[in-house]
């Protein structure tokens, strides 16, 4: 279990306050029927795009060279009504998302569930929760407050151990959100654009098959997960890739192949470059599902800020959408308890992991 310090909080009683922020993202619509008797919550059935990139496209028609009849600038939001398999913008991928104006390219929309804005949860125990973020994004700020400094964009799915609240002057509930990269120890989040995950979404999965292992085929960027020698469960990945640096040299980041075991697997990371001049610099707070394989810090993690699987574009590791990442966090050896940051393993212990 994790050694890390805790922070003391706040604790209230009484009903929800209402909640009024208007520093960060909102869904466009809440549907207040979404929420069952009781206040427990349905699976969400509307599906929404947020754009990761600088911005897309809006075609007319799911095919290359389309007229173009609309556009999404960066983290715009919009509701998916279907899907379109058709020749894509690259050669890779085939999916196209259809919308209200026409169809956007899947490579650069992270696809989402649309959730209400969540129940405020005061009394954390001893340890806290595990929080994923429900809304397009939500501001991470220095302190509780809207008008605290905002440090990061949390994007829909990233994970975080929440391990305070408070309630400002205005009546505002935030959470504290741990973040193991110093110097900060932990950033102030809009309480209802976080959901509290339960065990049962963290619980493992086929946790007595001892026979378990995950190929990765780098030519197909297919994972499979094996037991007993049959494939239960296969994604597509983004391995690796070169990069060209800003003086023409190539910095080559390619996935190793080999055999490898999973050394550490941590619900959240904050993955960050070396260098930050560097143009293919990156930082990354709540990476999701962390499985890694290798002393370097490579693992199979869930993406946010693409969507674009099939081909290599990645500093090393295995980027898989964050729902197979969730599924192959939970399926393989070590297994953990709720409450860890992270679960240490070893060659003897972890799941085997191929890549060819």
């Amino acid at each position: 279990m994790s050694k890390f310090s805790r922070r003391d909080f706040l604790k209230l009683s009484g009903s929800t306050l209402a909640m009024a922020f208007s520093s960060h993202k909102r869904w466009p619509i809440w549907d207040a029927r979404t929420l069952a008797p009781g206040g427990q919550e349905d699976p969400p059935e509307t599906r929404m795009g947020r754009v990761t990139a600088a911005g897309t496209a809006v075609y007319e028609k799911a095919e290359r060279g389309a007229a173009r009849v609309g556009y999404y600038g960066r983290d715009e939001s919009f509701v998916i009504t279907g899907e379109v398999r058709a020749a894509g913008l690259n050669a890779h991928n085939d999916l196209w998302y259809a919308v209200e104006e026409g169809y956007v390219f899947s490579g650069w929309v992270q696809p989402m569930l649309q959730y209400p804005p969540q129940p405020v949860h005061y009394d954390m125990g001893d340890w806290g929760f595990w929080g994923e973020i429900c809304q397009p994004y939500t501001s991470a700020r220095l302190a509780p407050s809207a008008t605290a400094p905002e440090k990061y964009r949390y994007y829909y799915g990233t994970t975080y151990h929440i391990i305070g609240v408070q309630v400002d002057d205005e009546g505002n509930a935030w959470y504290e959100a741990f973040d193991e990269l110093p110097p900060t120890t932990s950033y102030w989040l809009p309480a209802p654009d976080v959901r509290r995950l339960t065990r049962a979404e963290l619980a493992p999965i086929s946790p007595f098959i001892g026979d378990k292992r995950v190929e990765v085929d780098l030519a197909e960027q297919q994972v499979t997960c094996l037991e007993n020698g049959l494939a239960v469960f296969s994604c597509r990945c983004a391995s690796g890739a070169a990069f060209t640096m800003d003086d023409g040299t190539i910095a080559d980041f390619g996935t190793p192949r080999g055999e490898f075991n999973v050394l550490l697997k941590q619900a959240s990371r904050h993955m960050v470059g070396e260098d930050e001049s560097s143009p293919d610099y990156f930082d990354l707070p709540g990476v999701p599902w962390d499985t890694f394989f290798d002393l370097q810090g490579r693992a199979i993690h869930g993406t946010y800020w693409h969507n674009d699987y099939g081909v290599p574009r990645s500093h090393g590791c295995l980027n898989v959408s964050i729902d197979d990442a969730r599924w192959i966090y939970r399926w393989t050896h070590p297994i953990g308890a709720y409450k860890d940051d992270y679960i240490r393993s070893n060659w003897r212990v972890g799941t085997p992991i191929i890549i060819y």
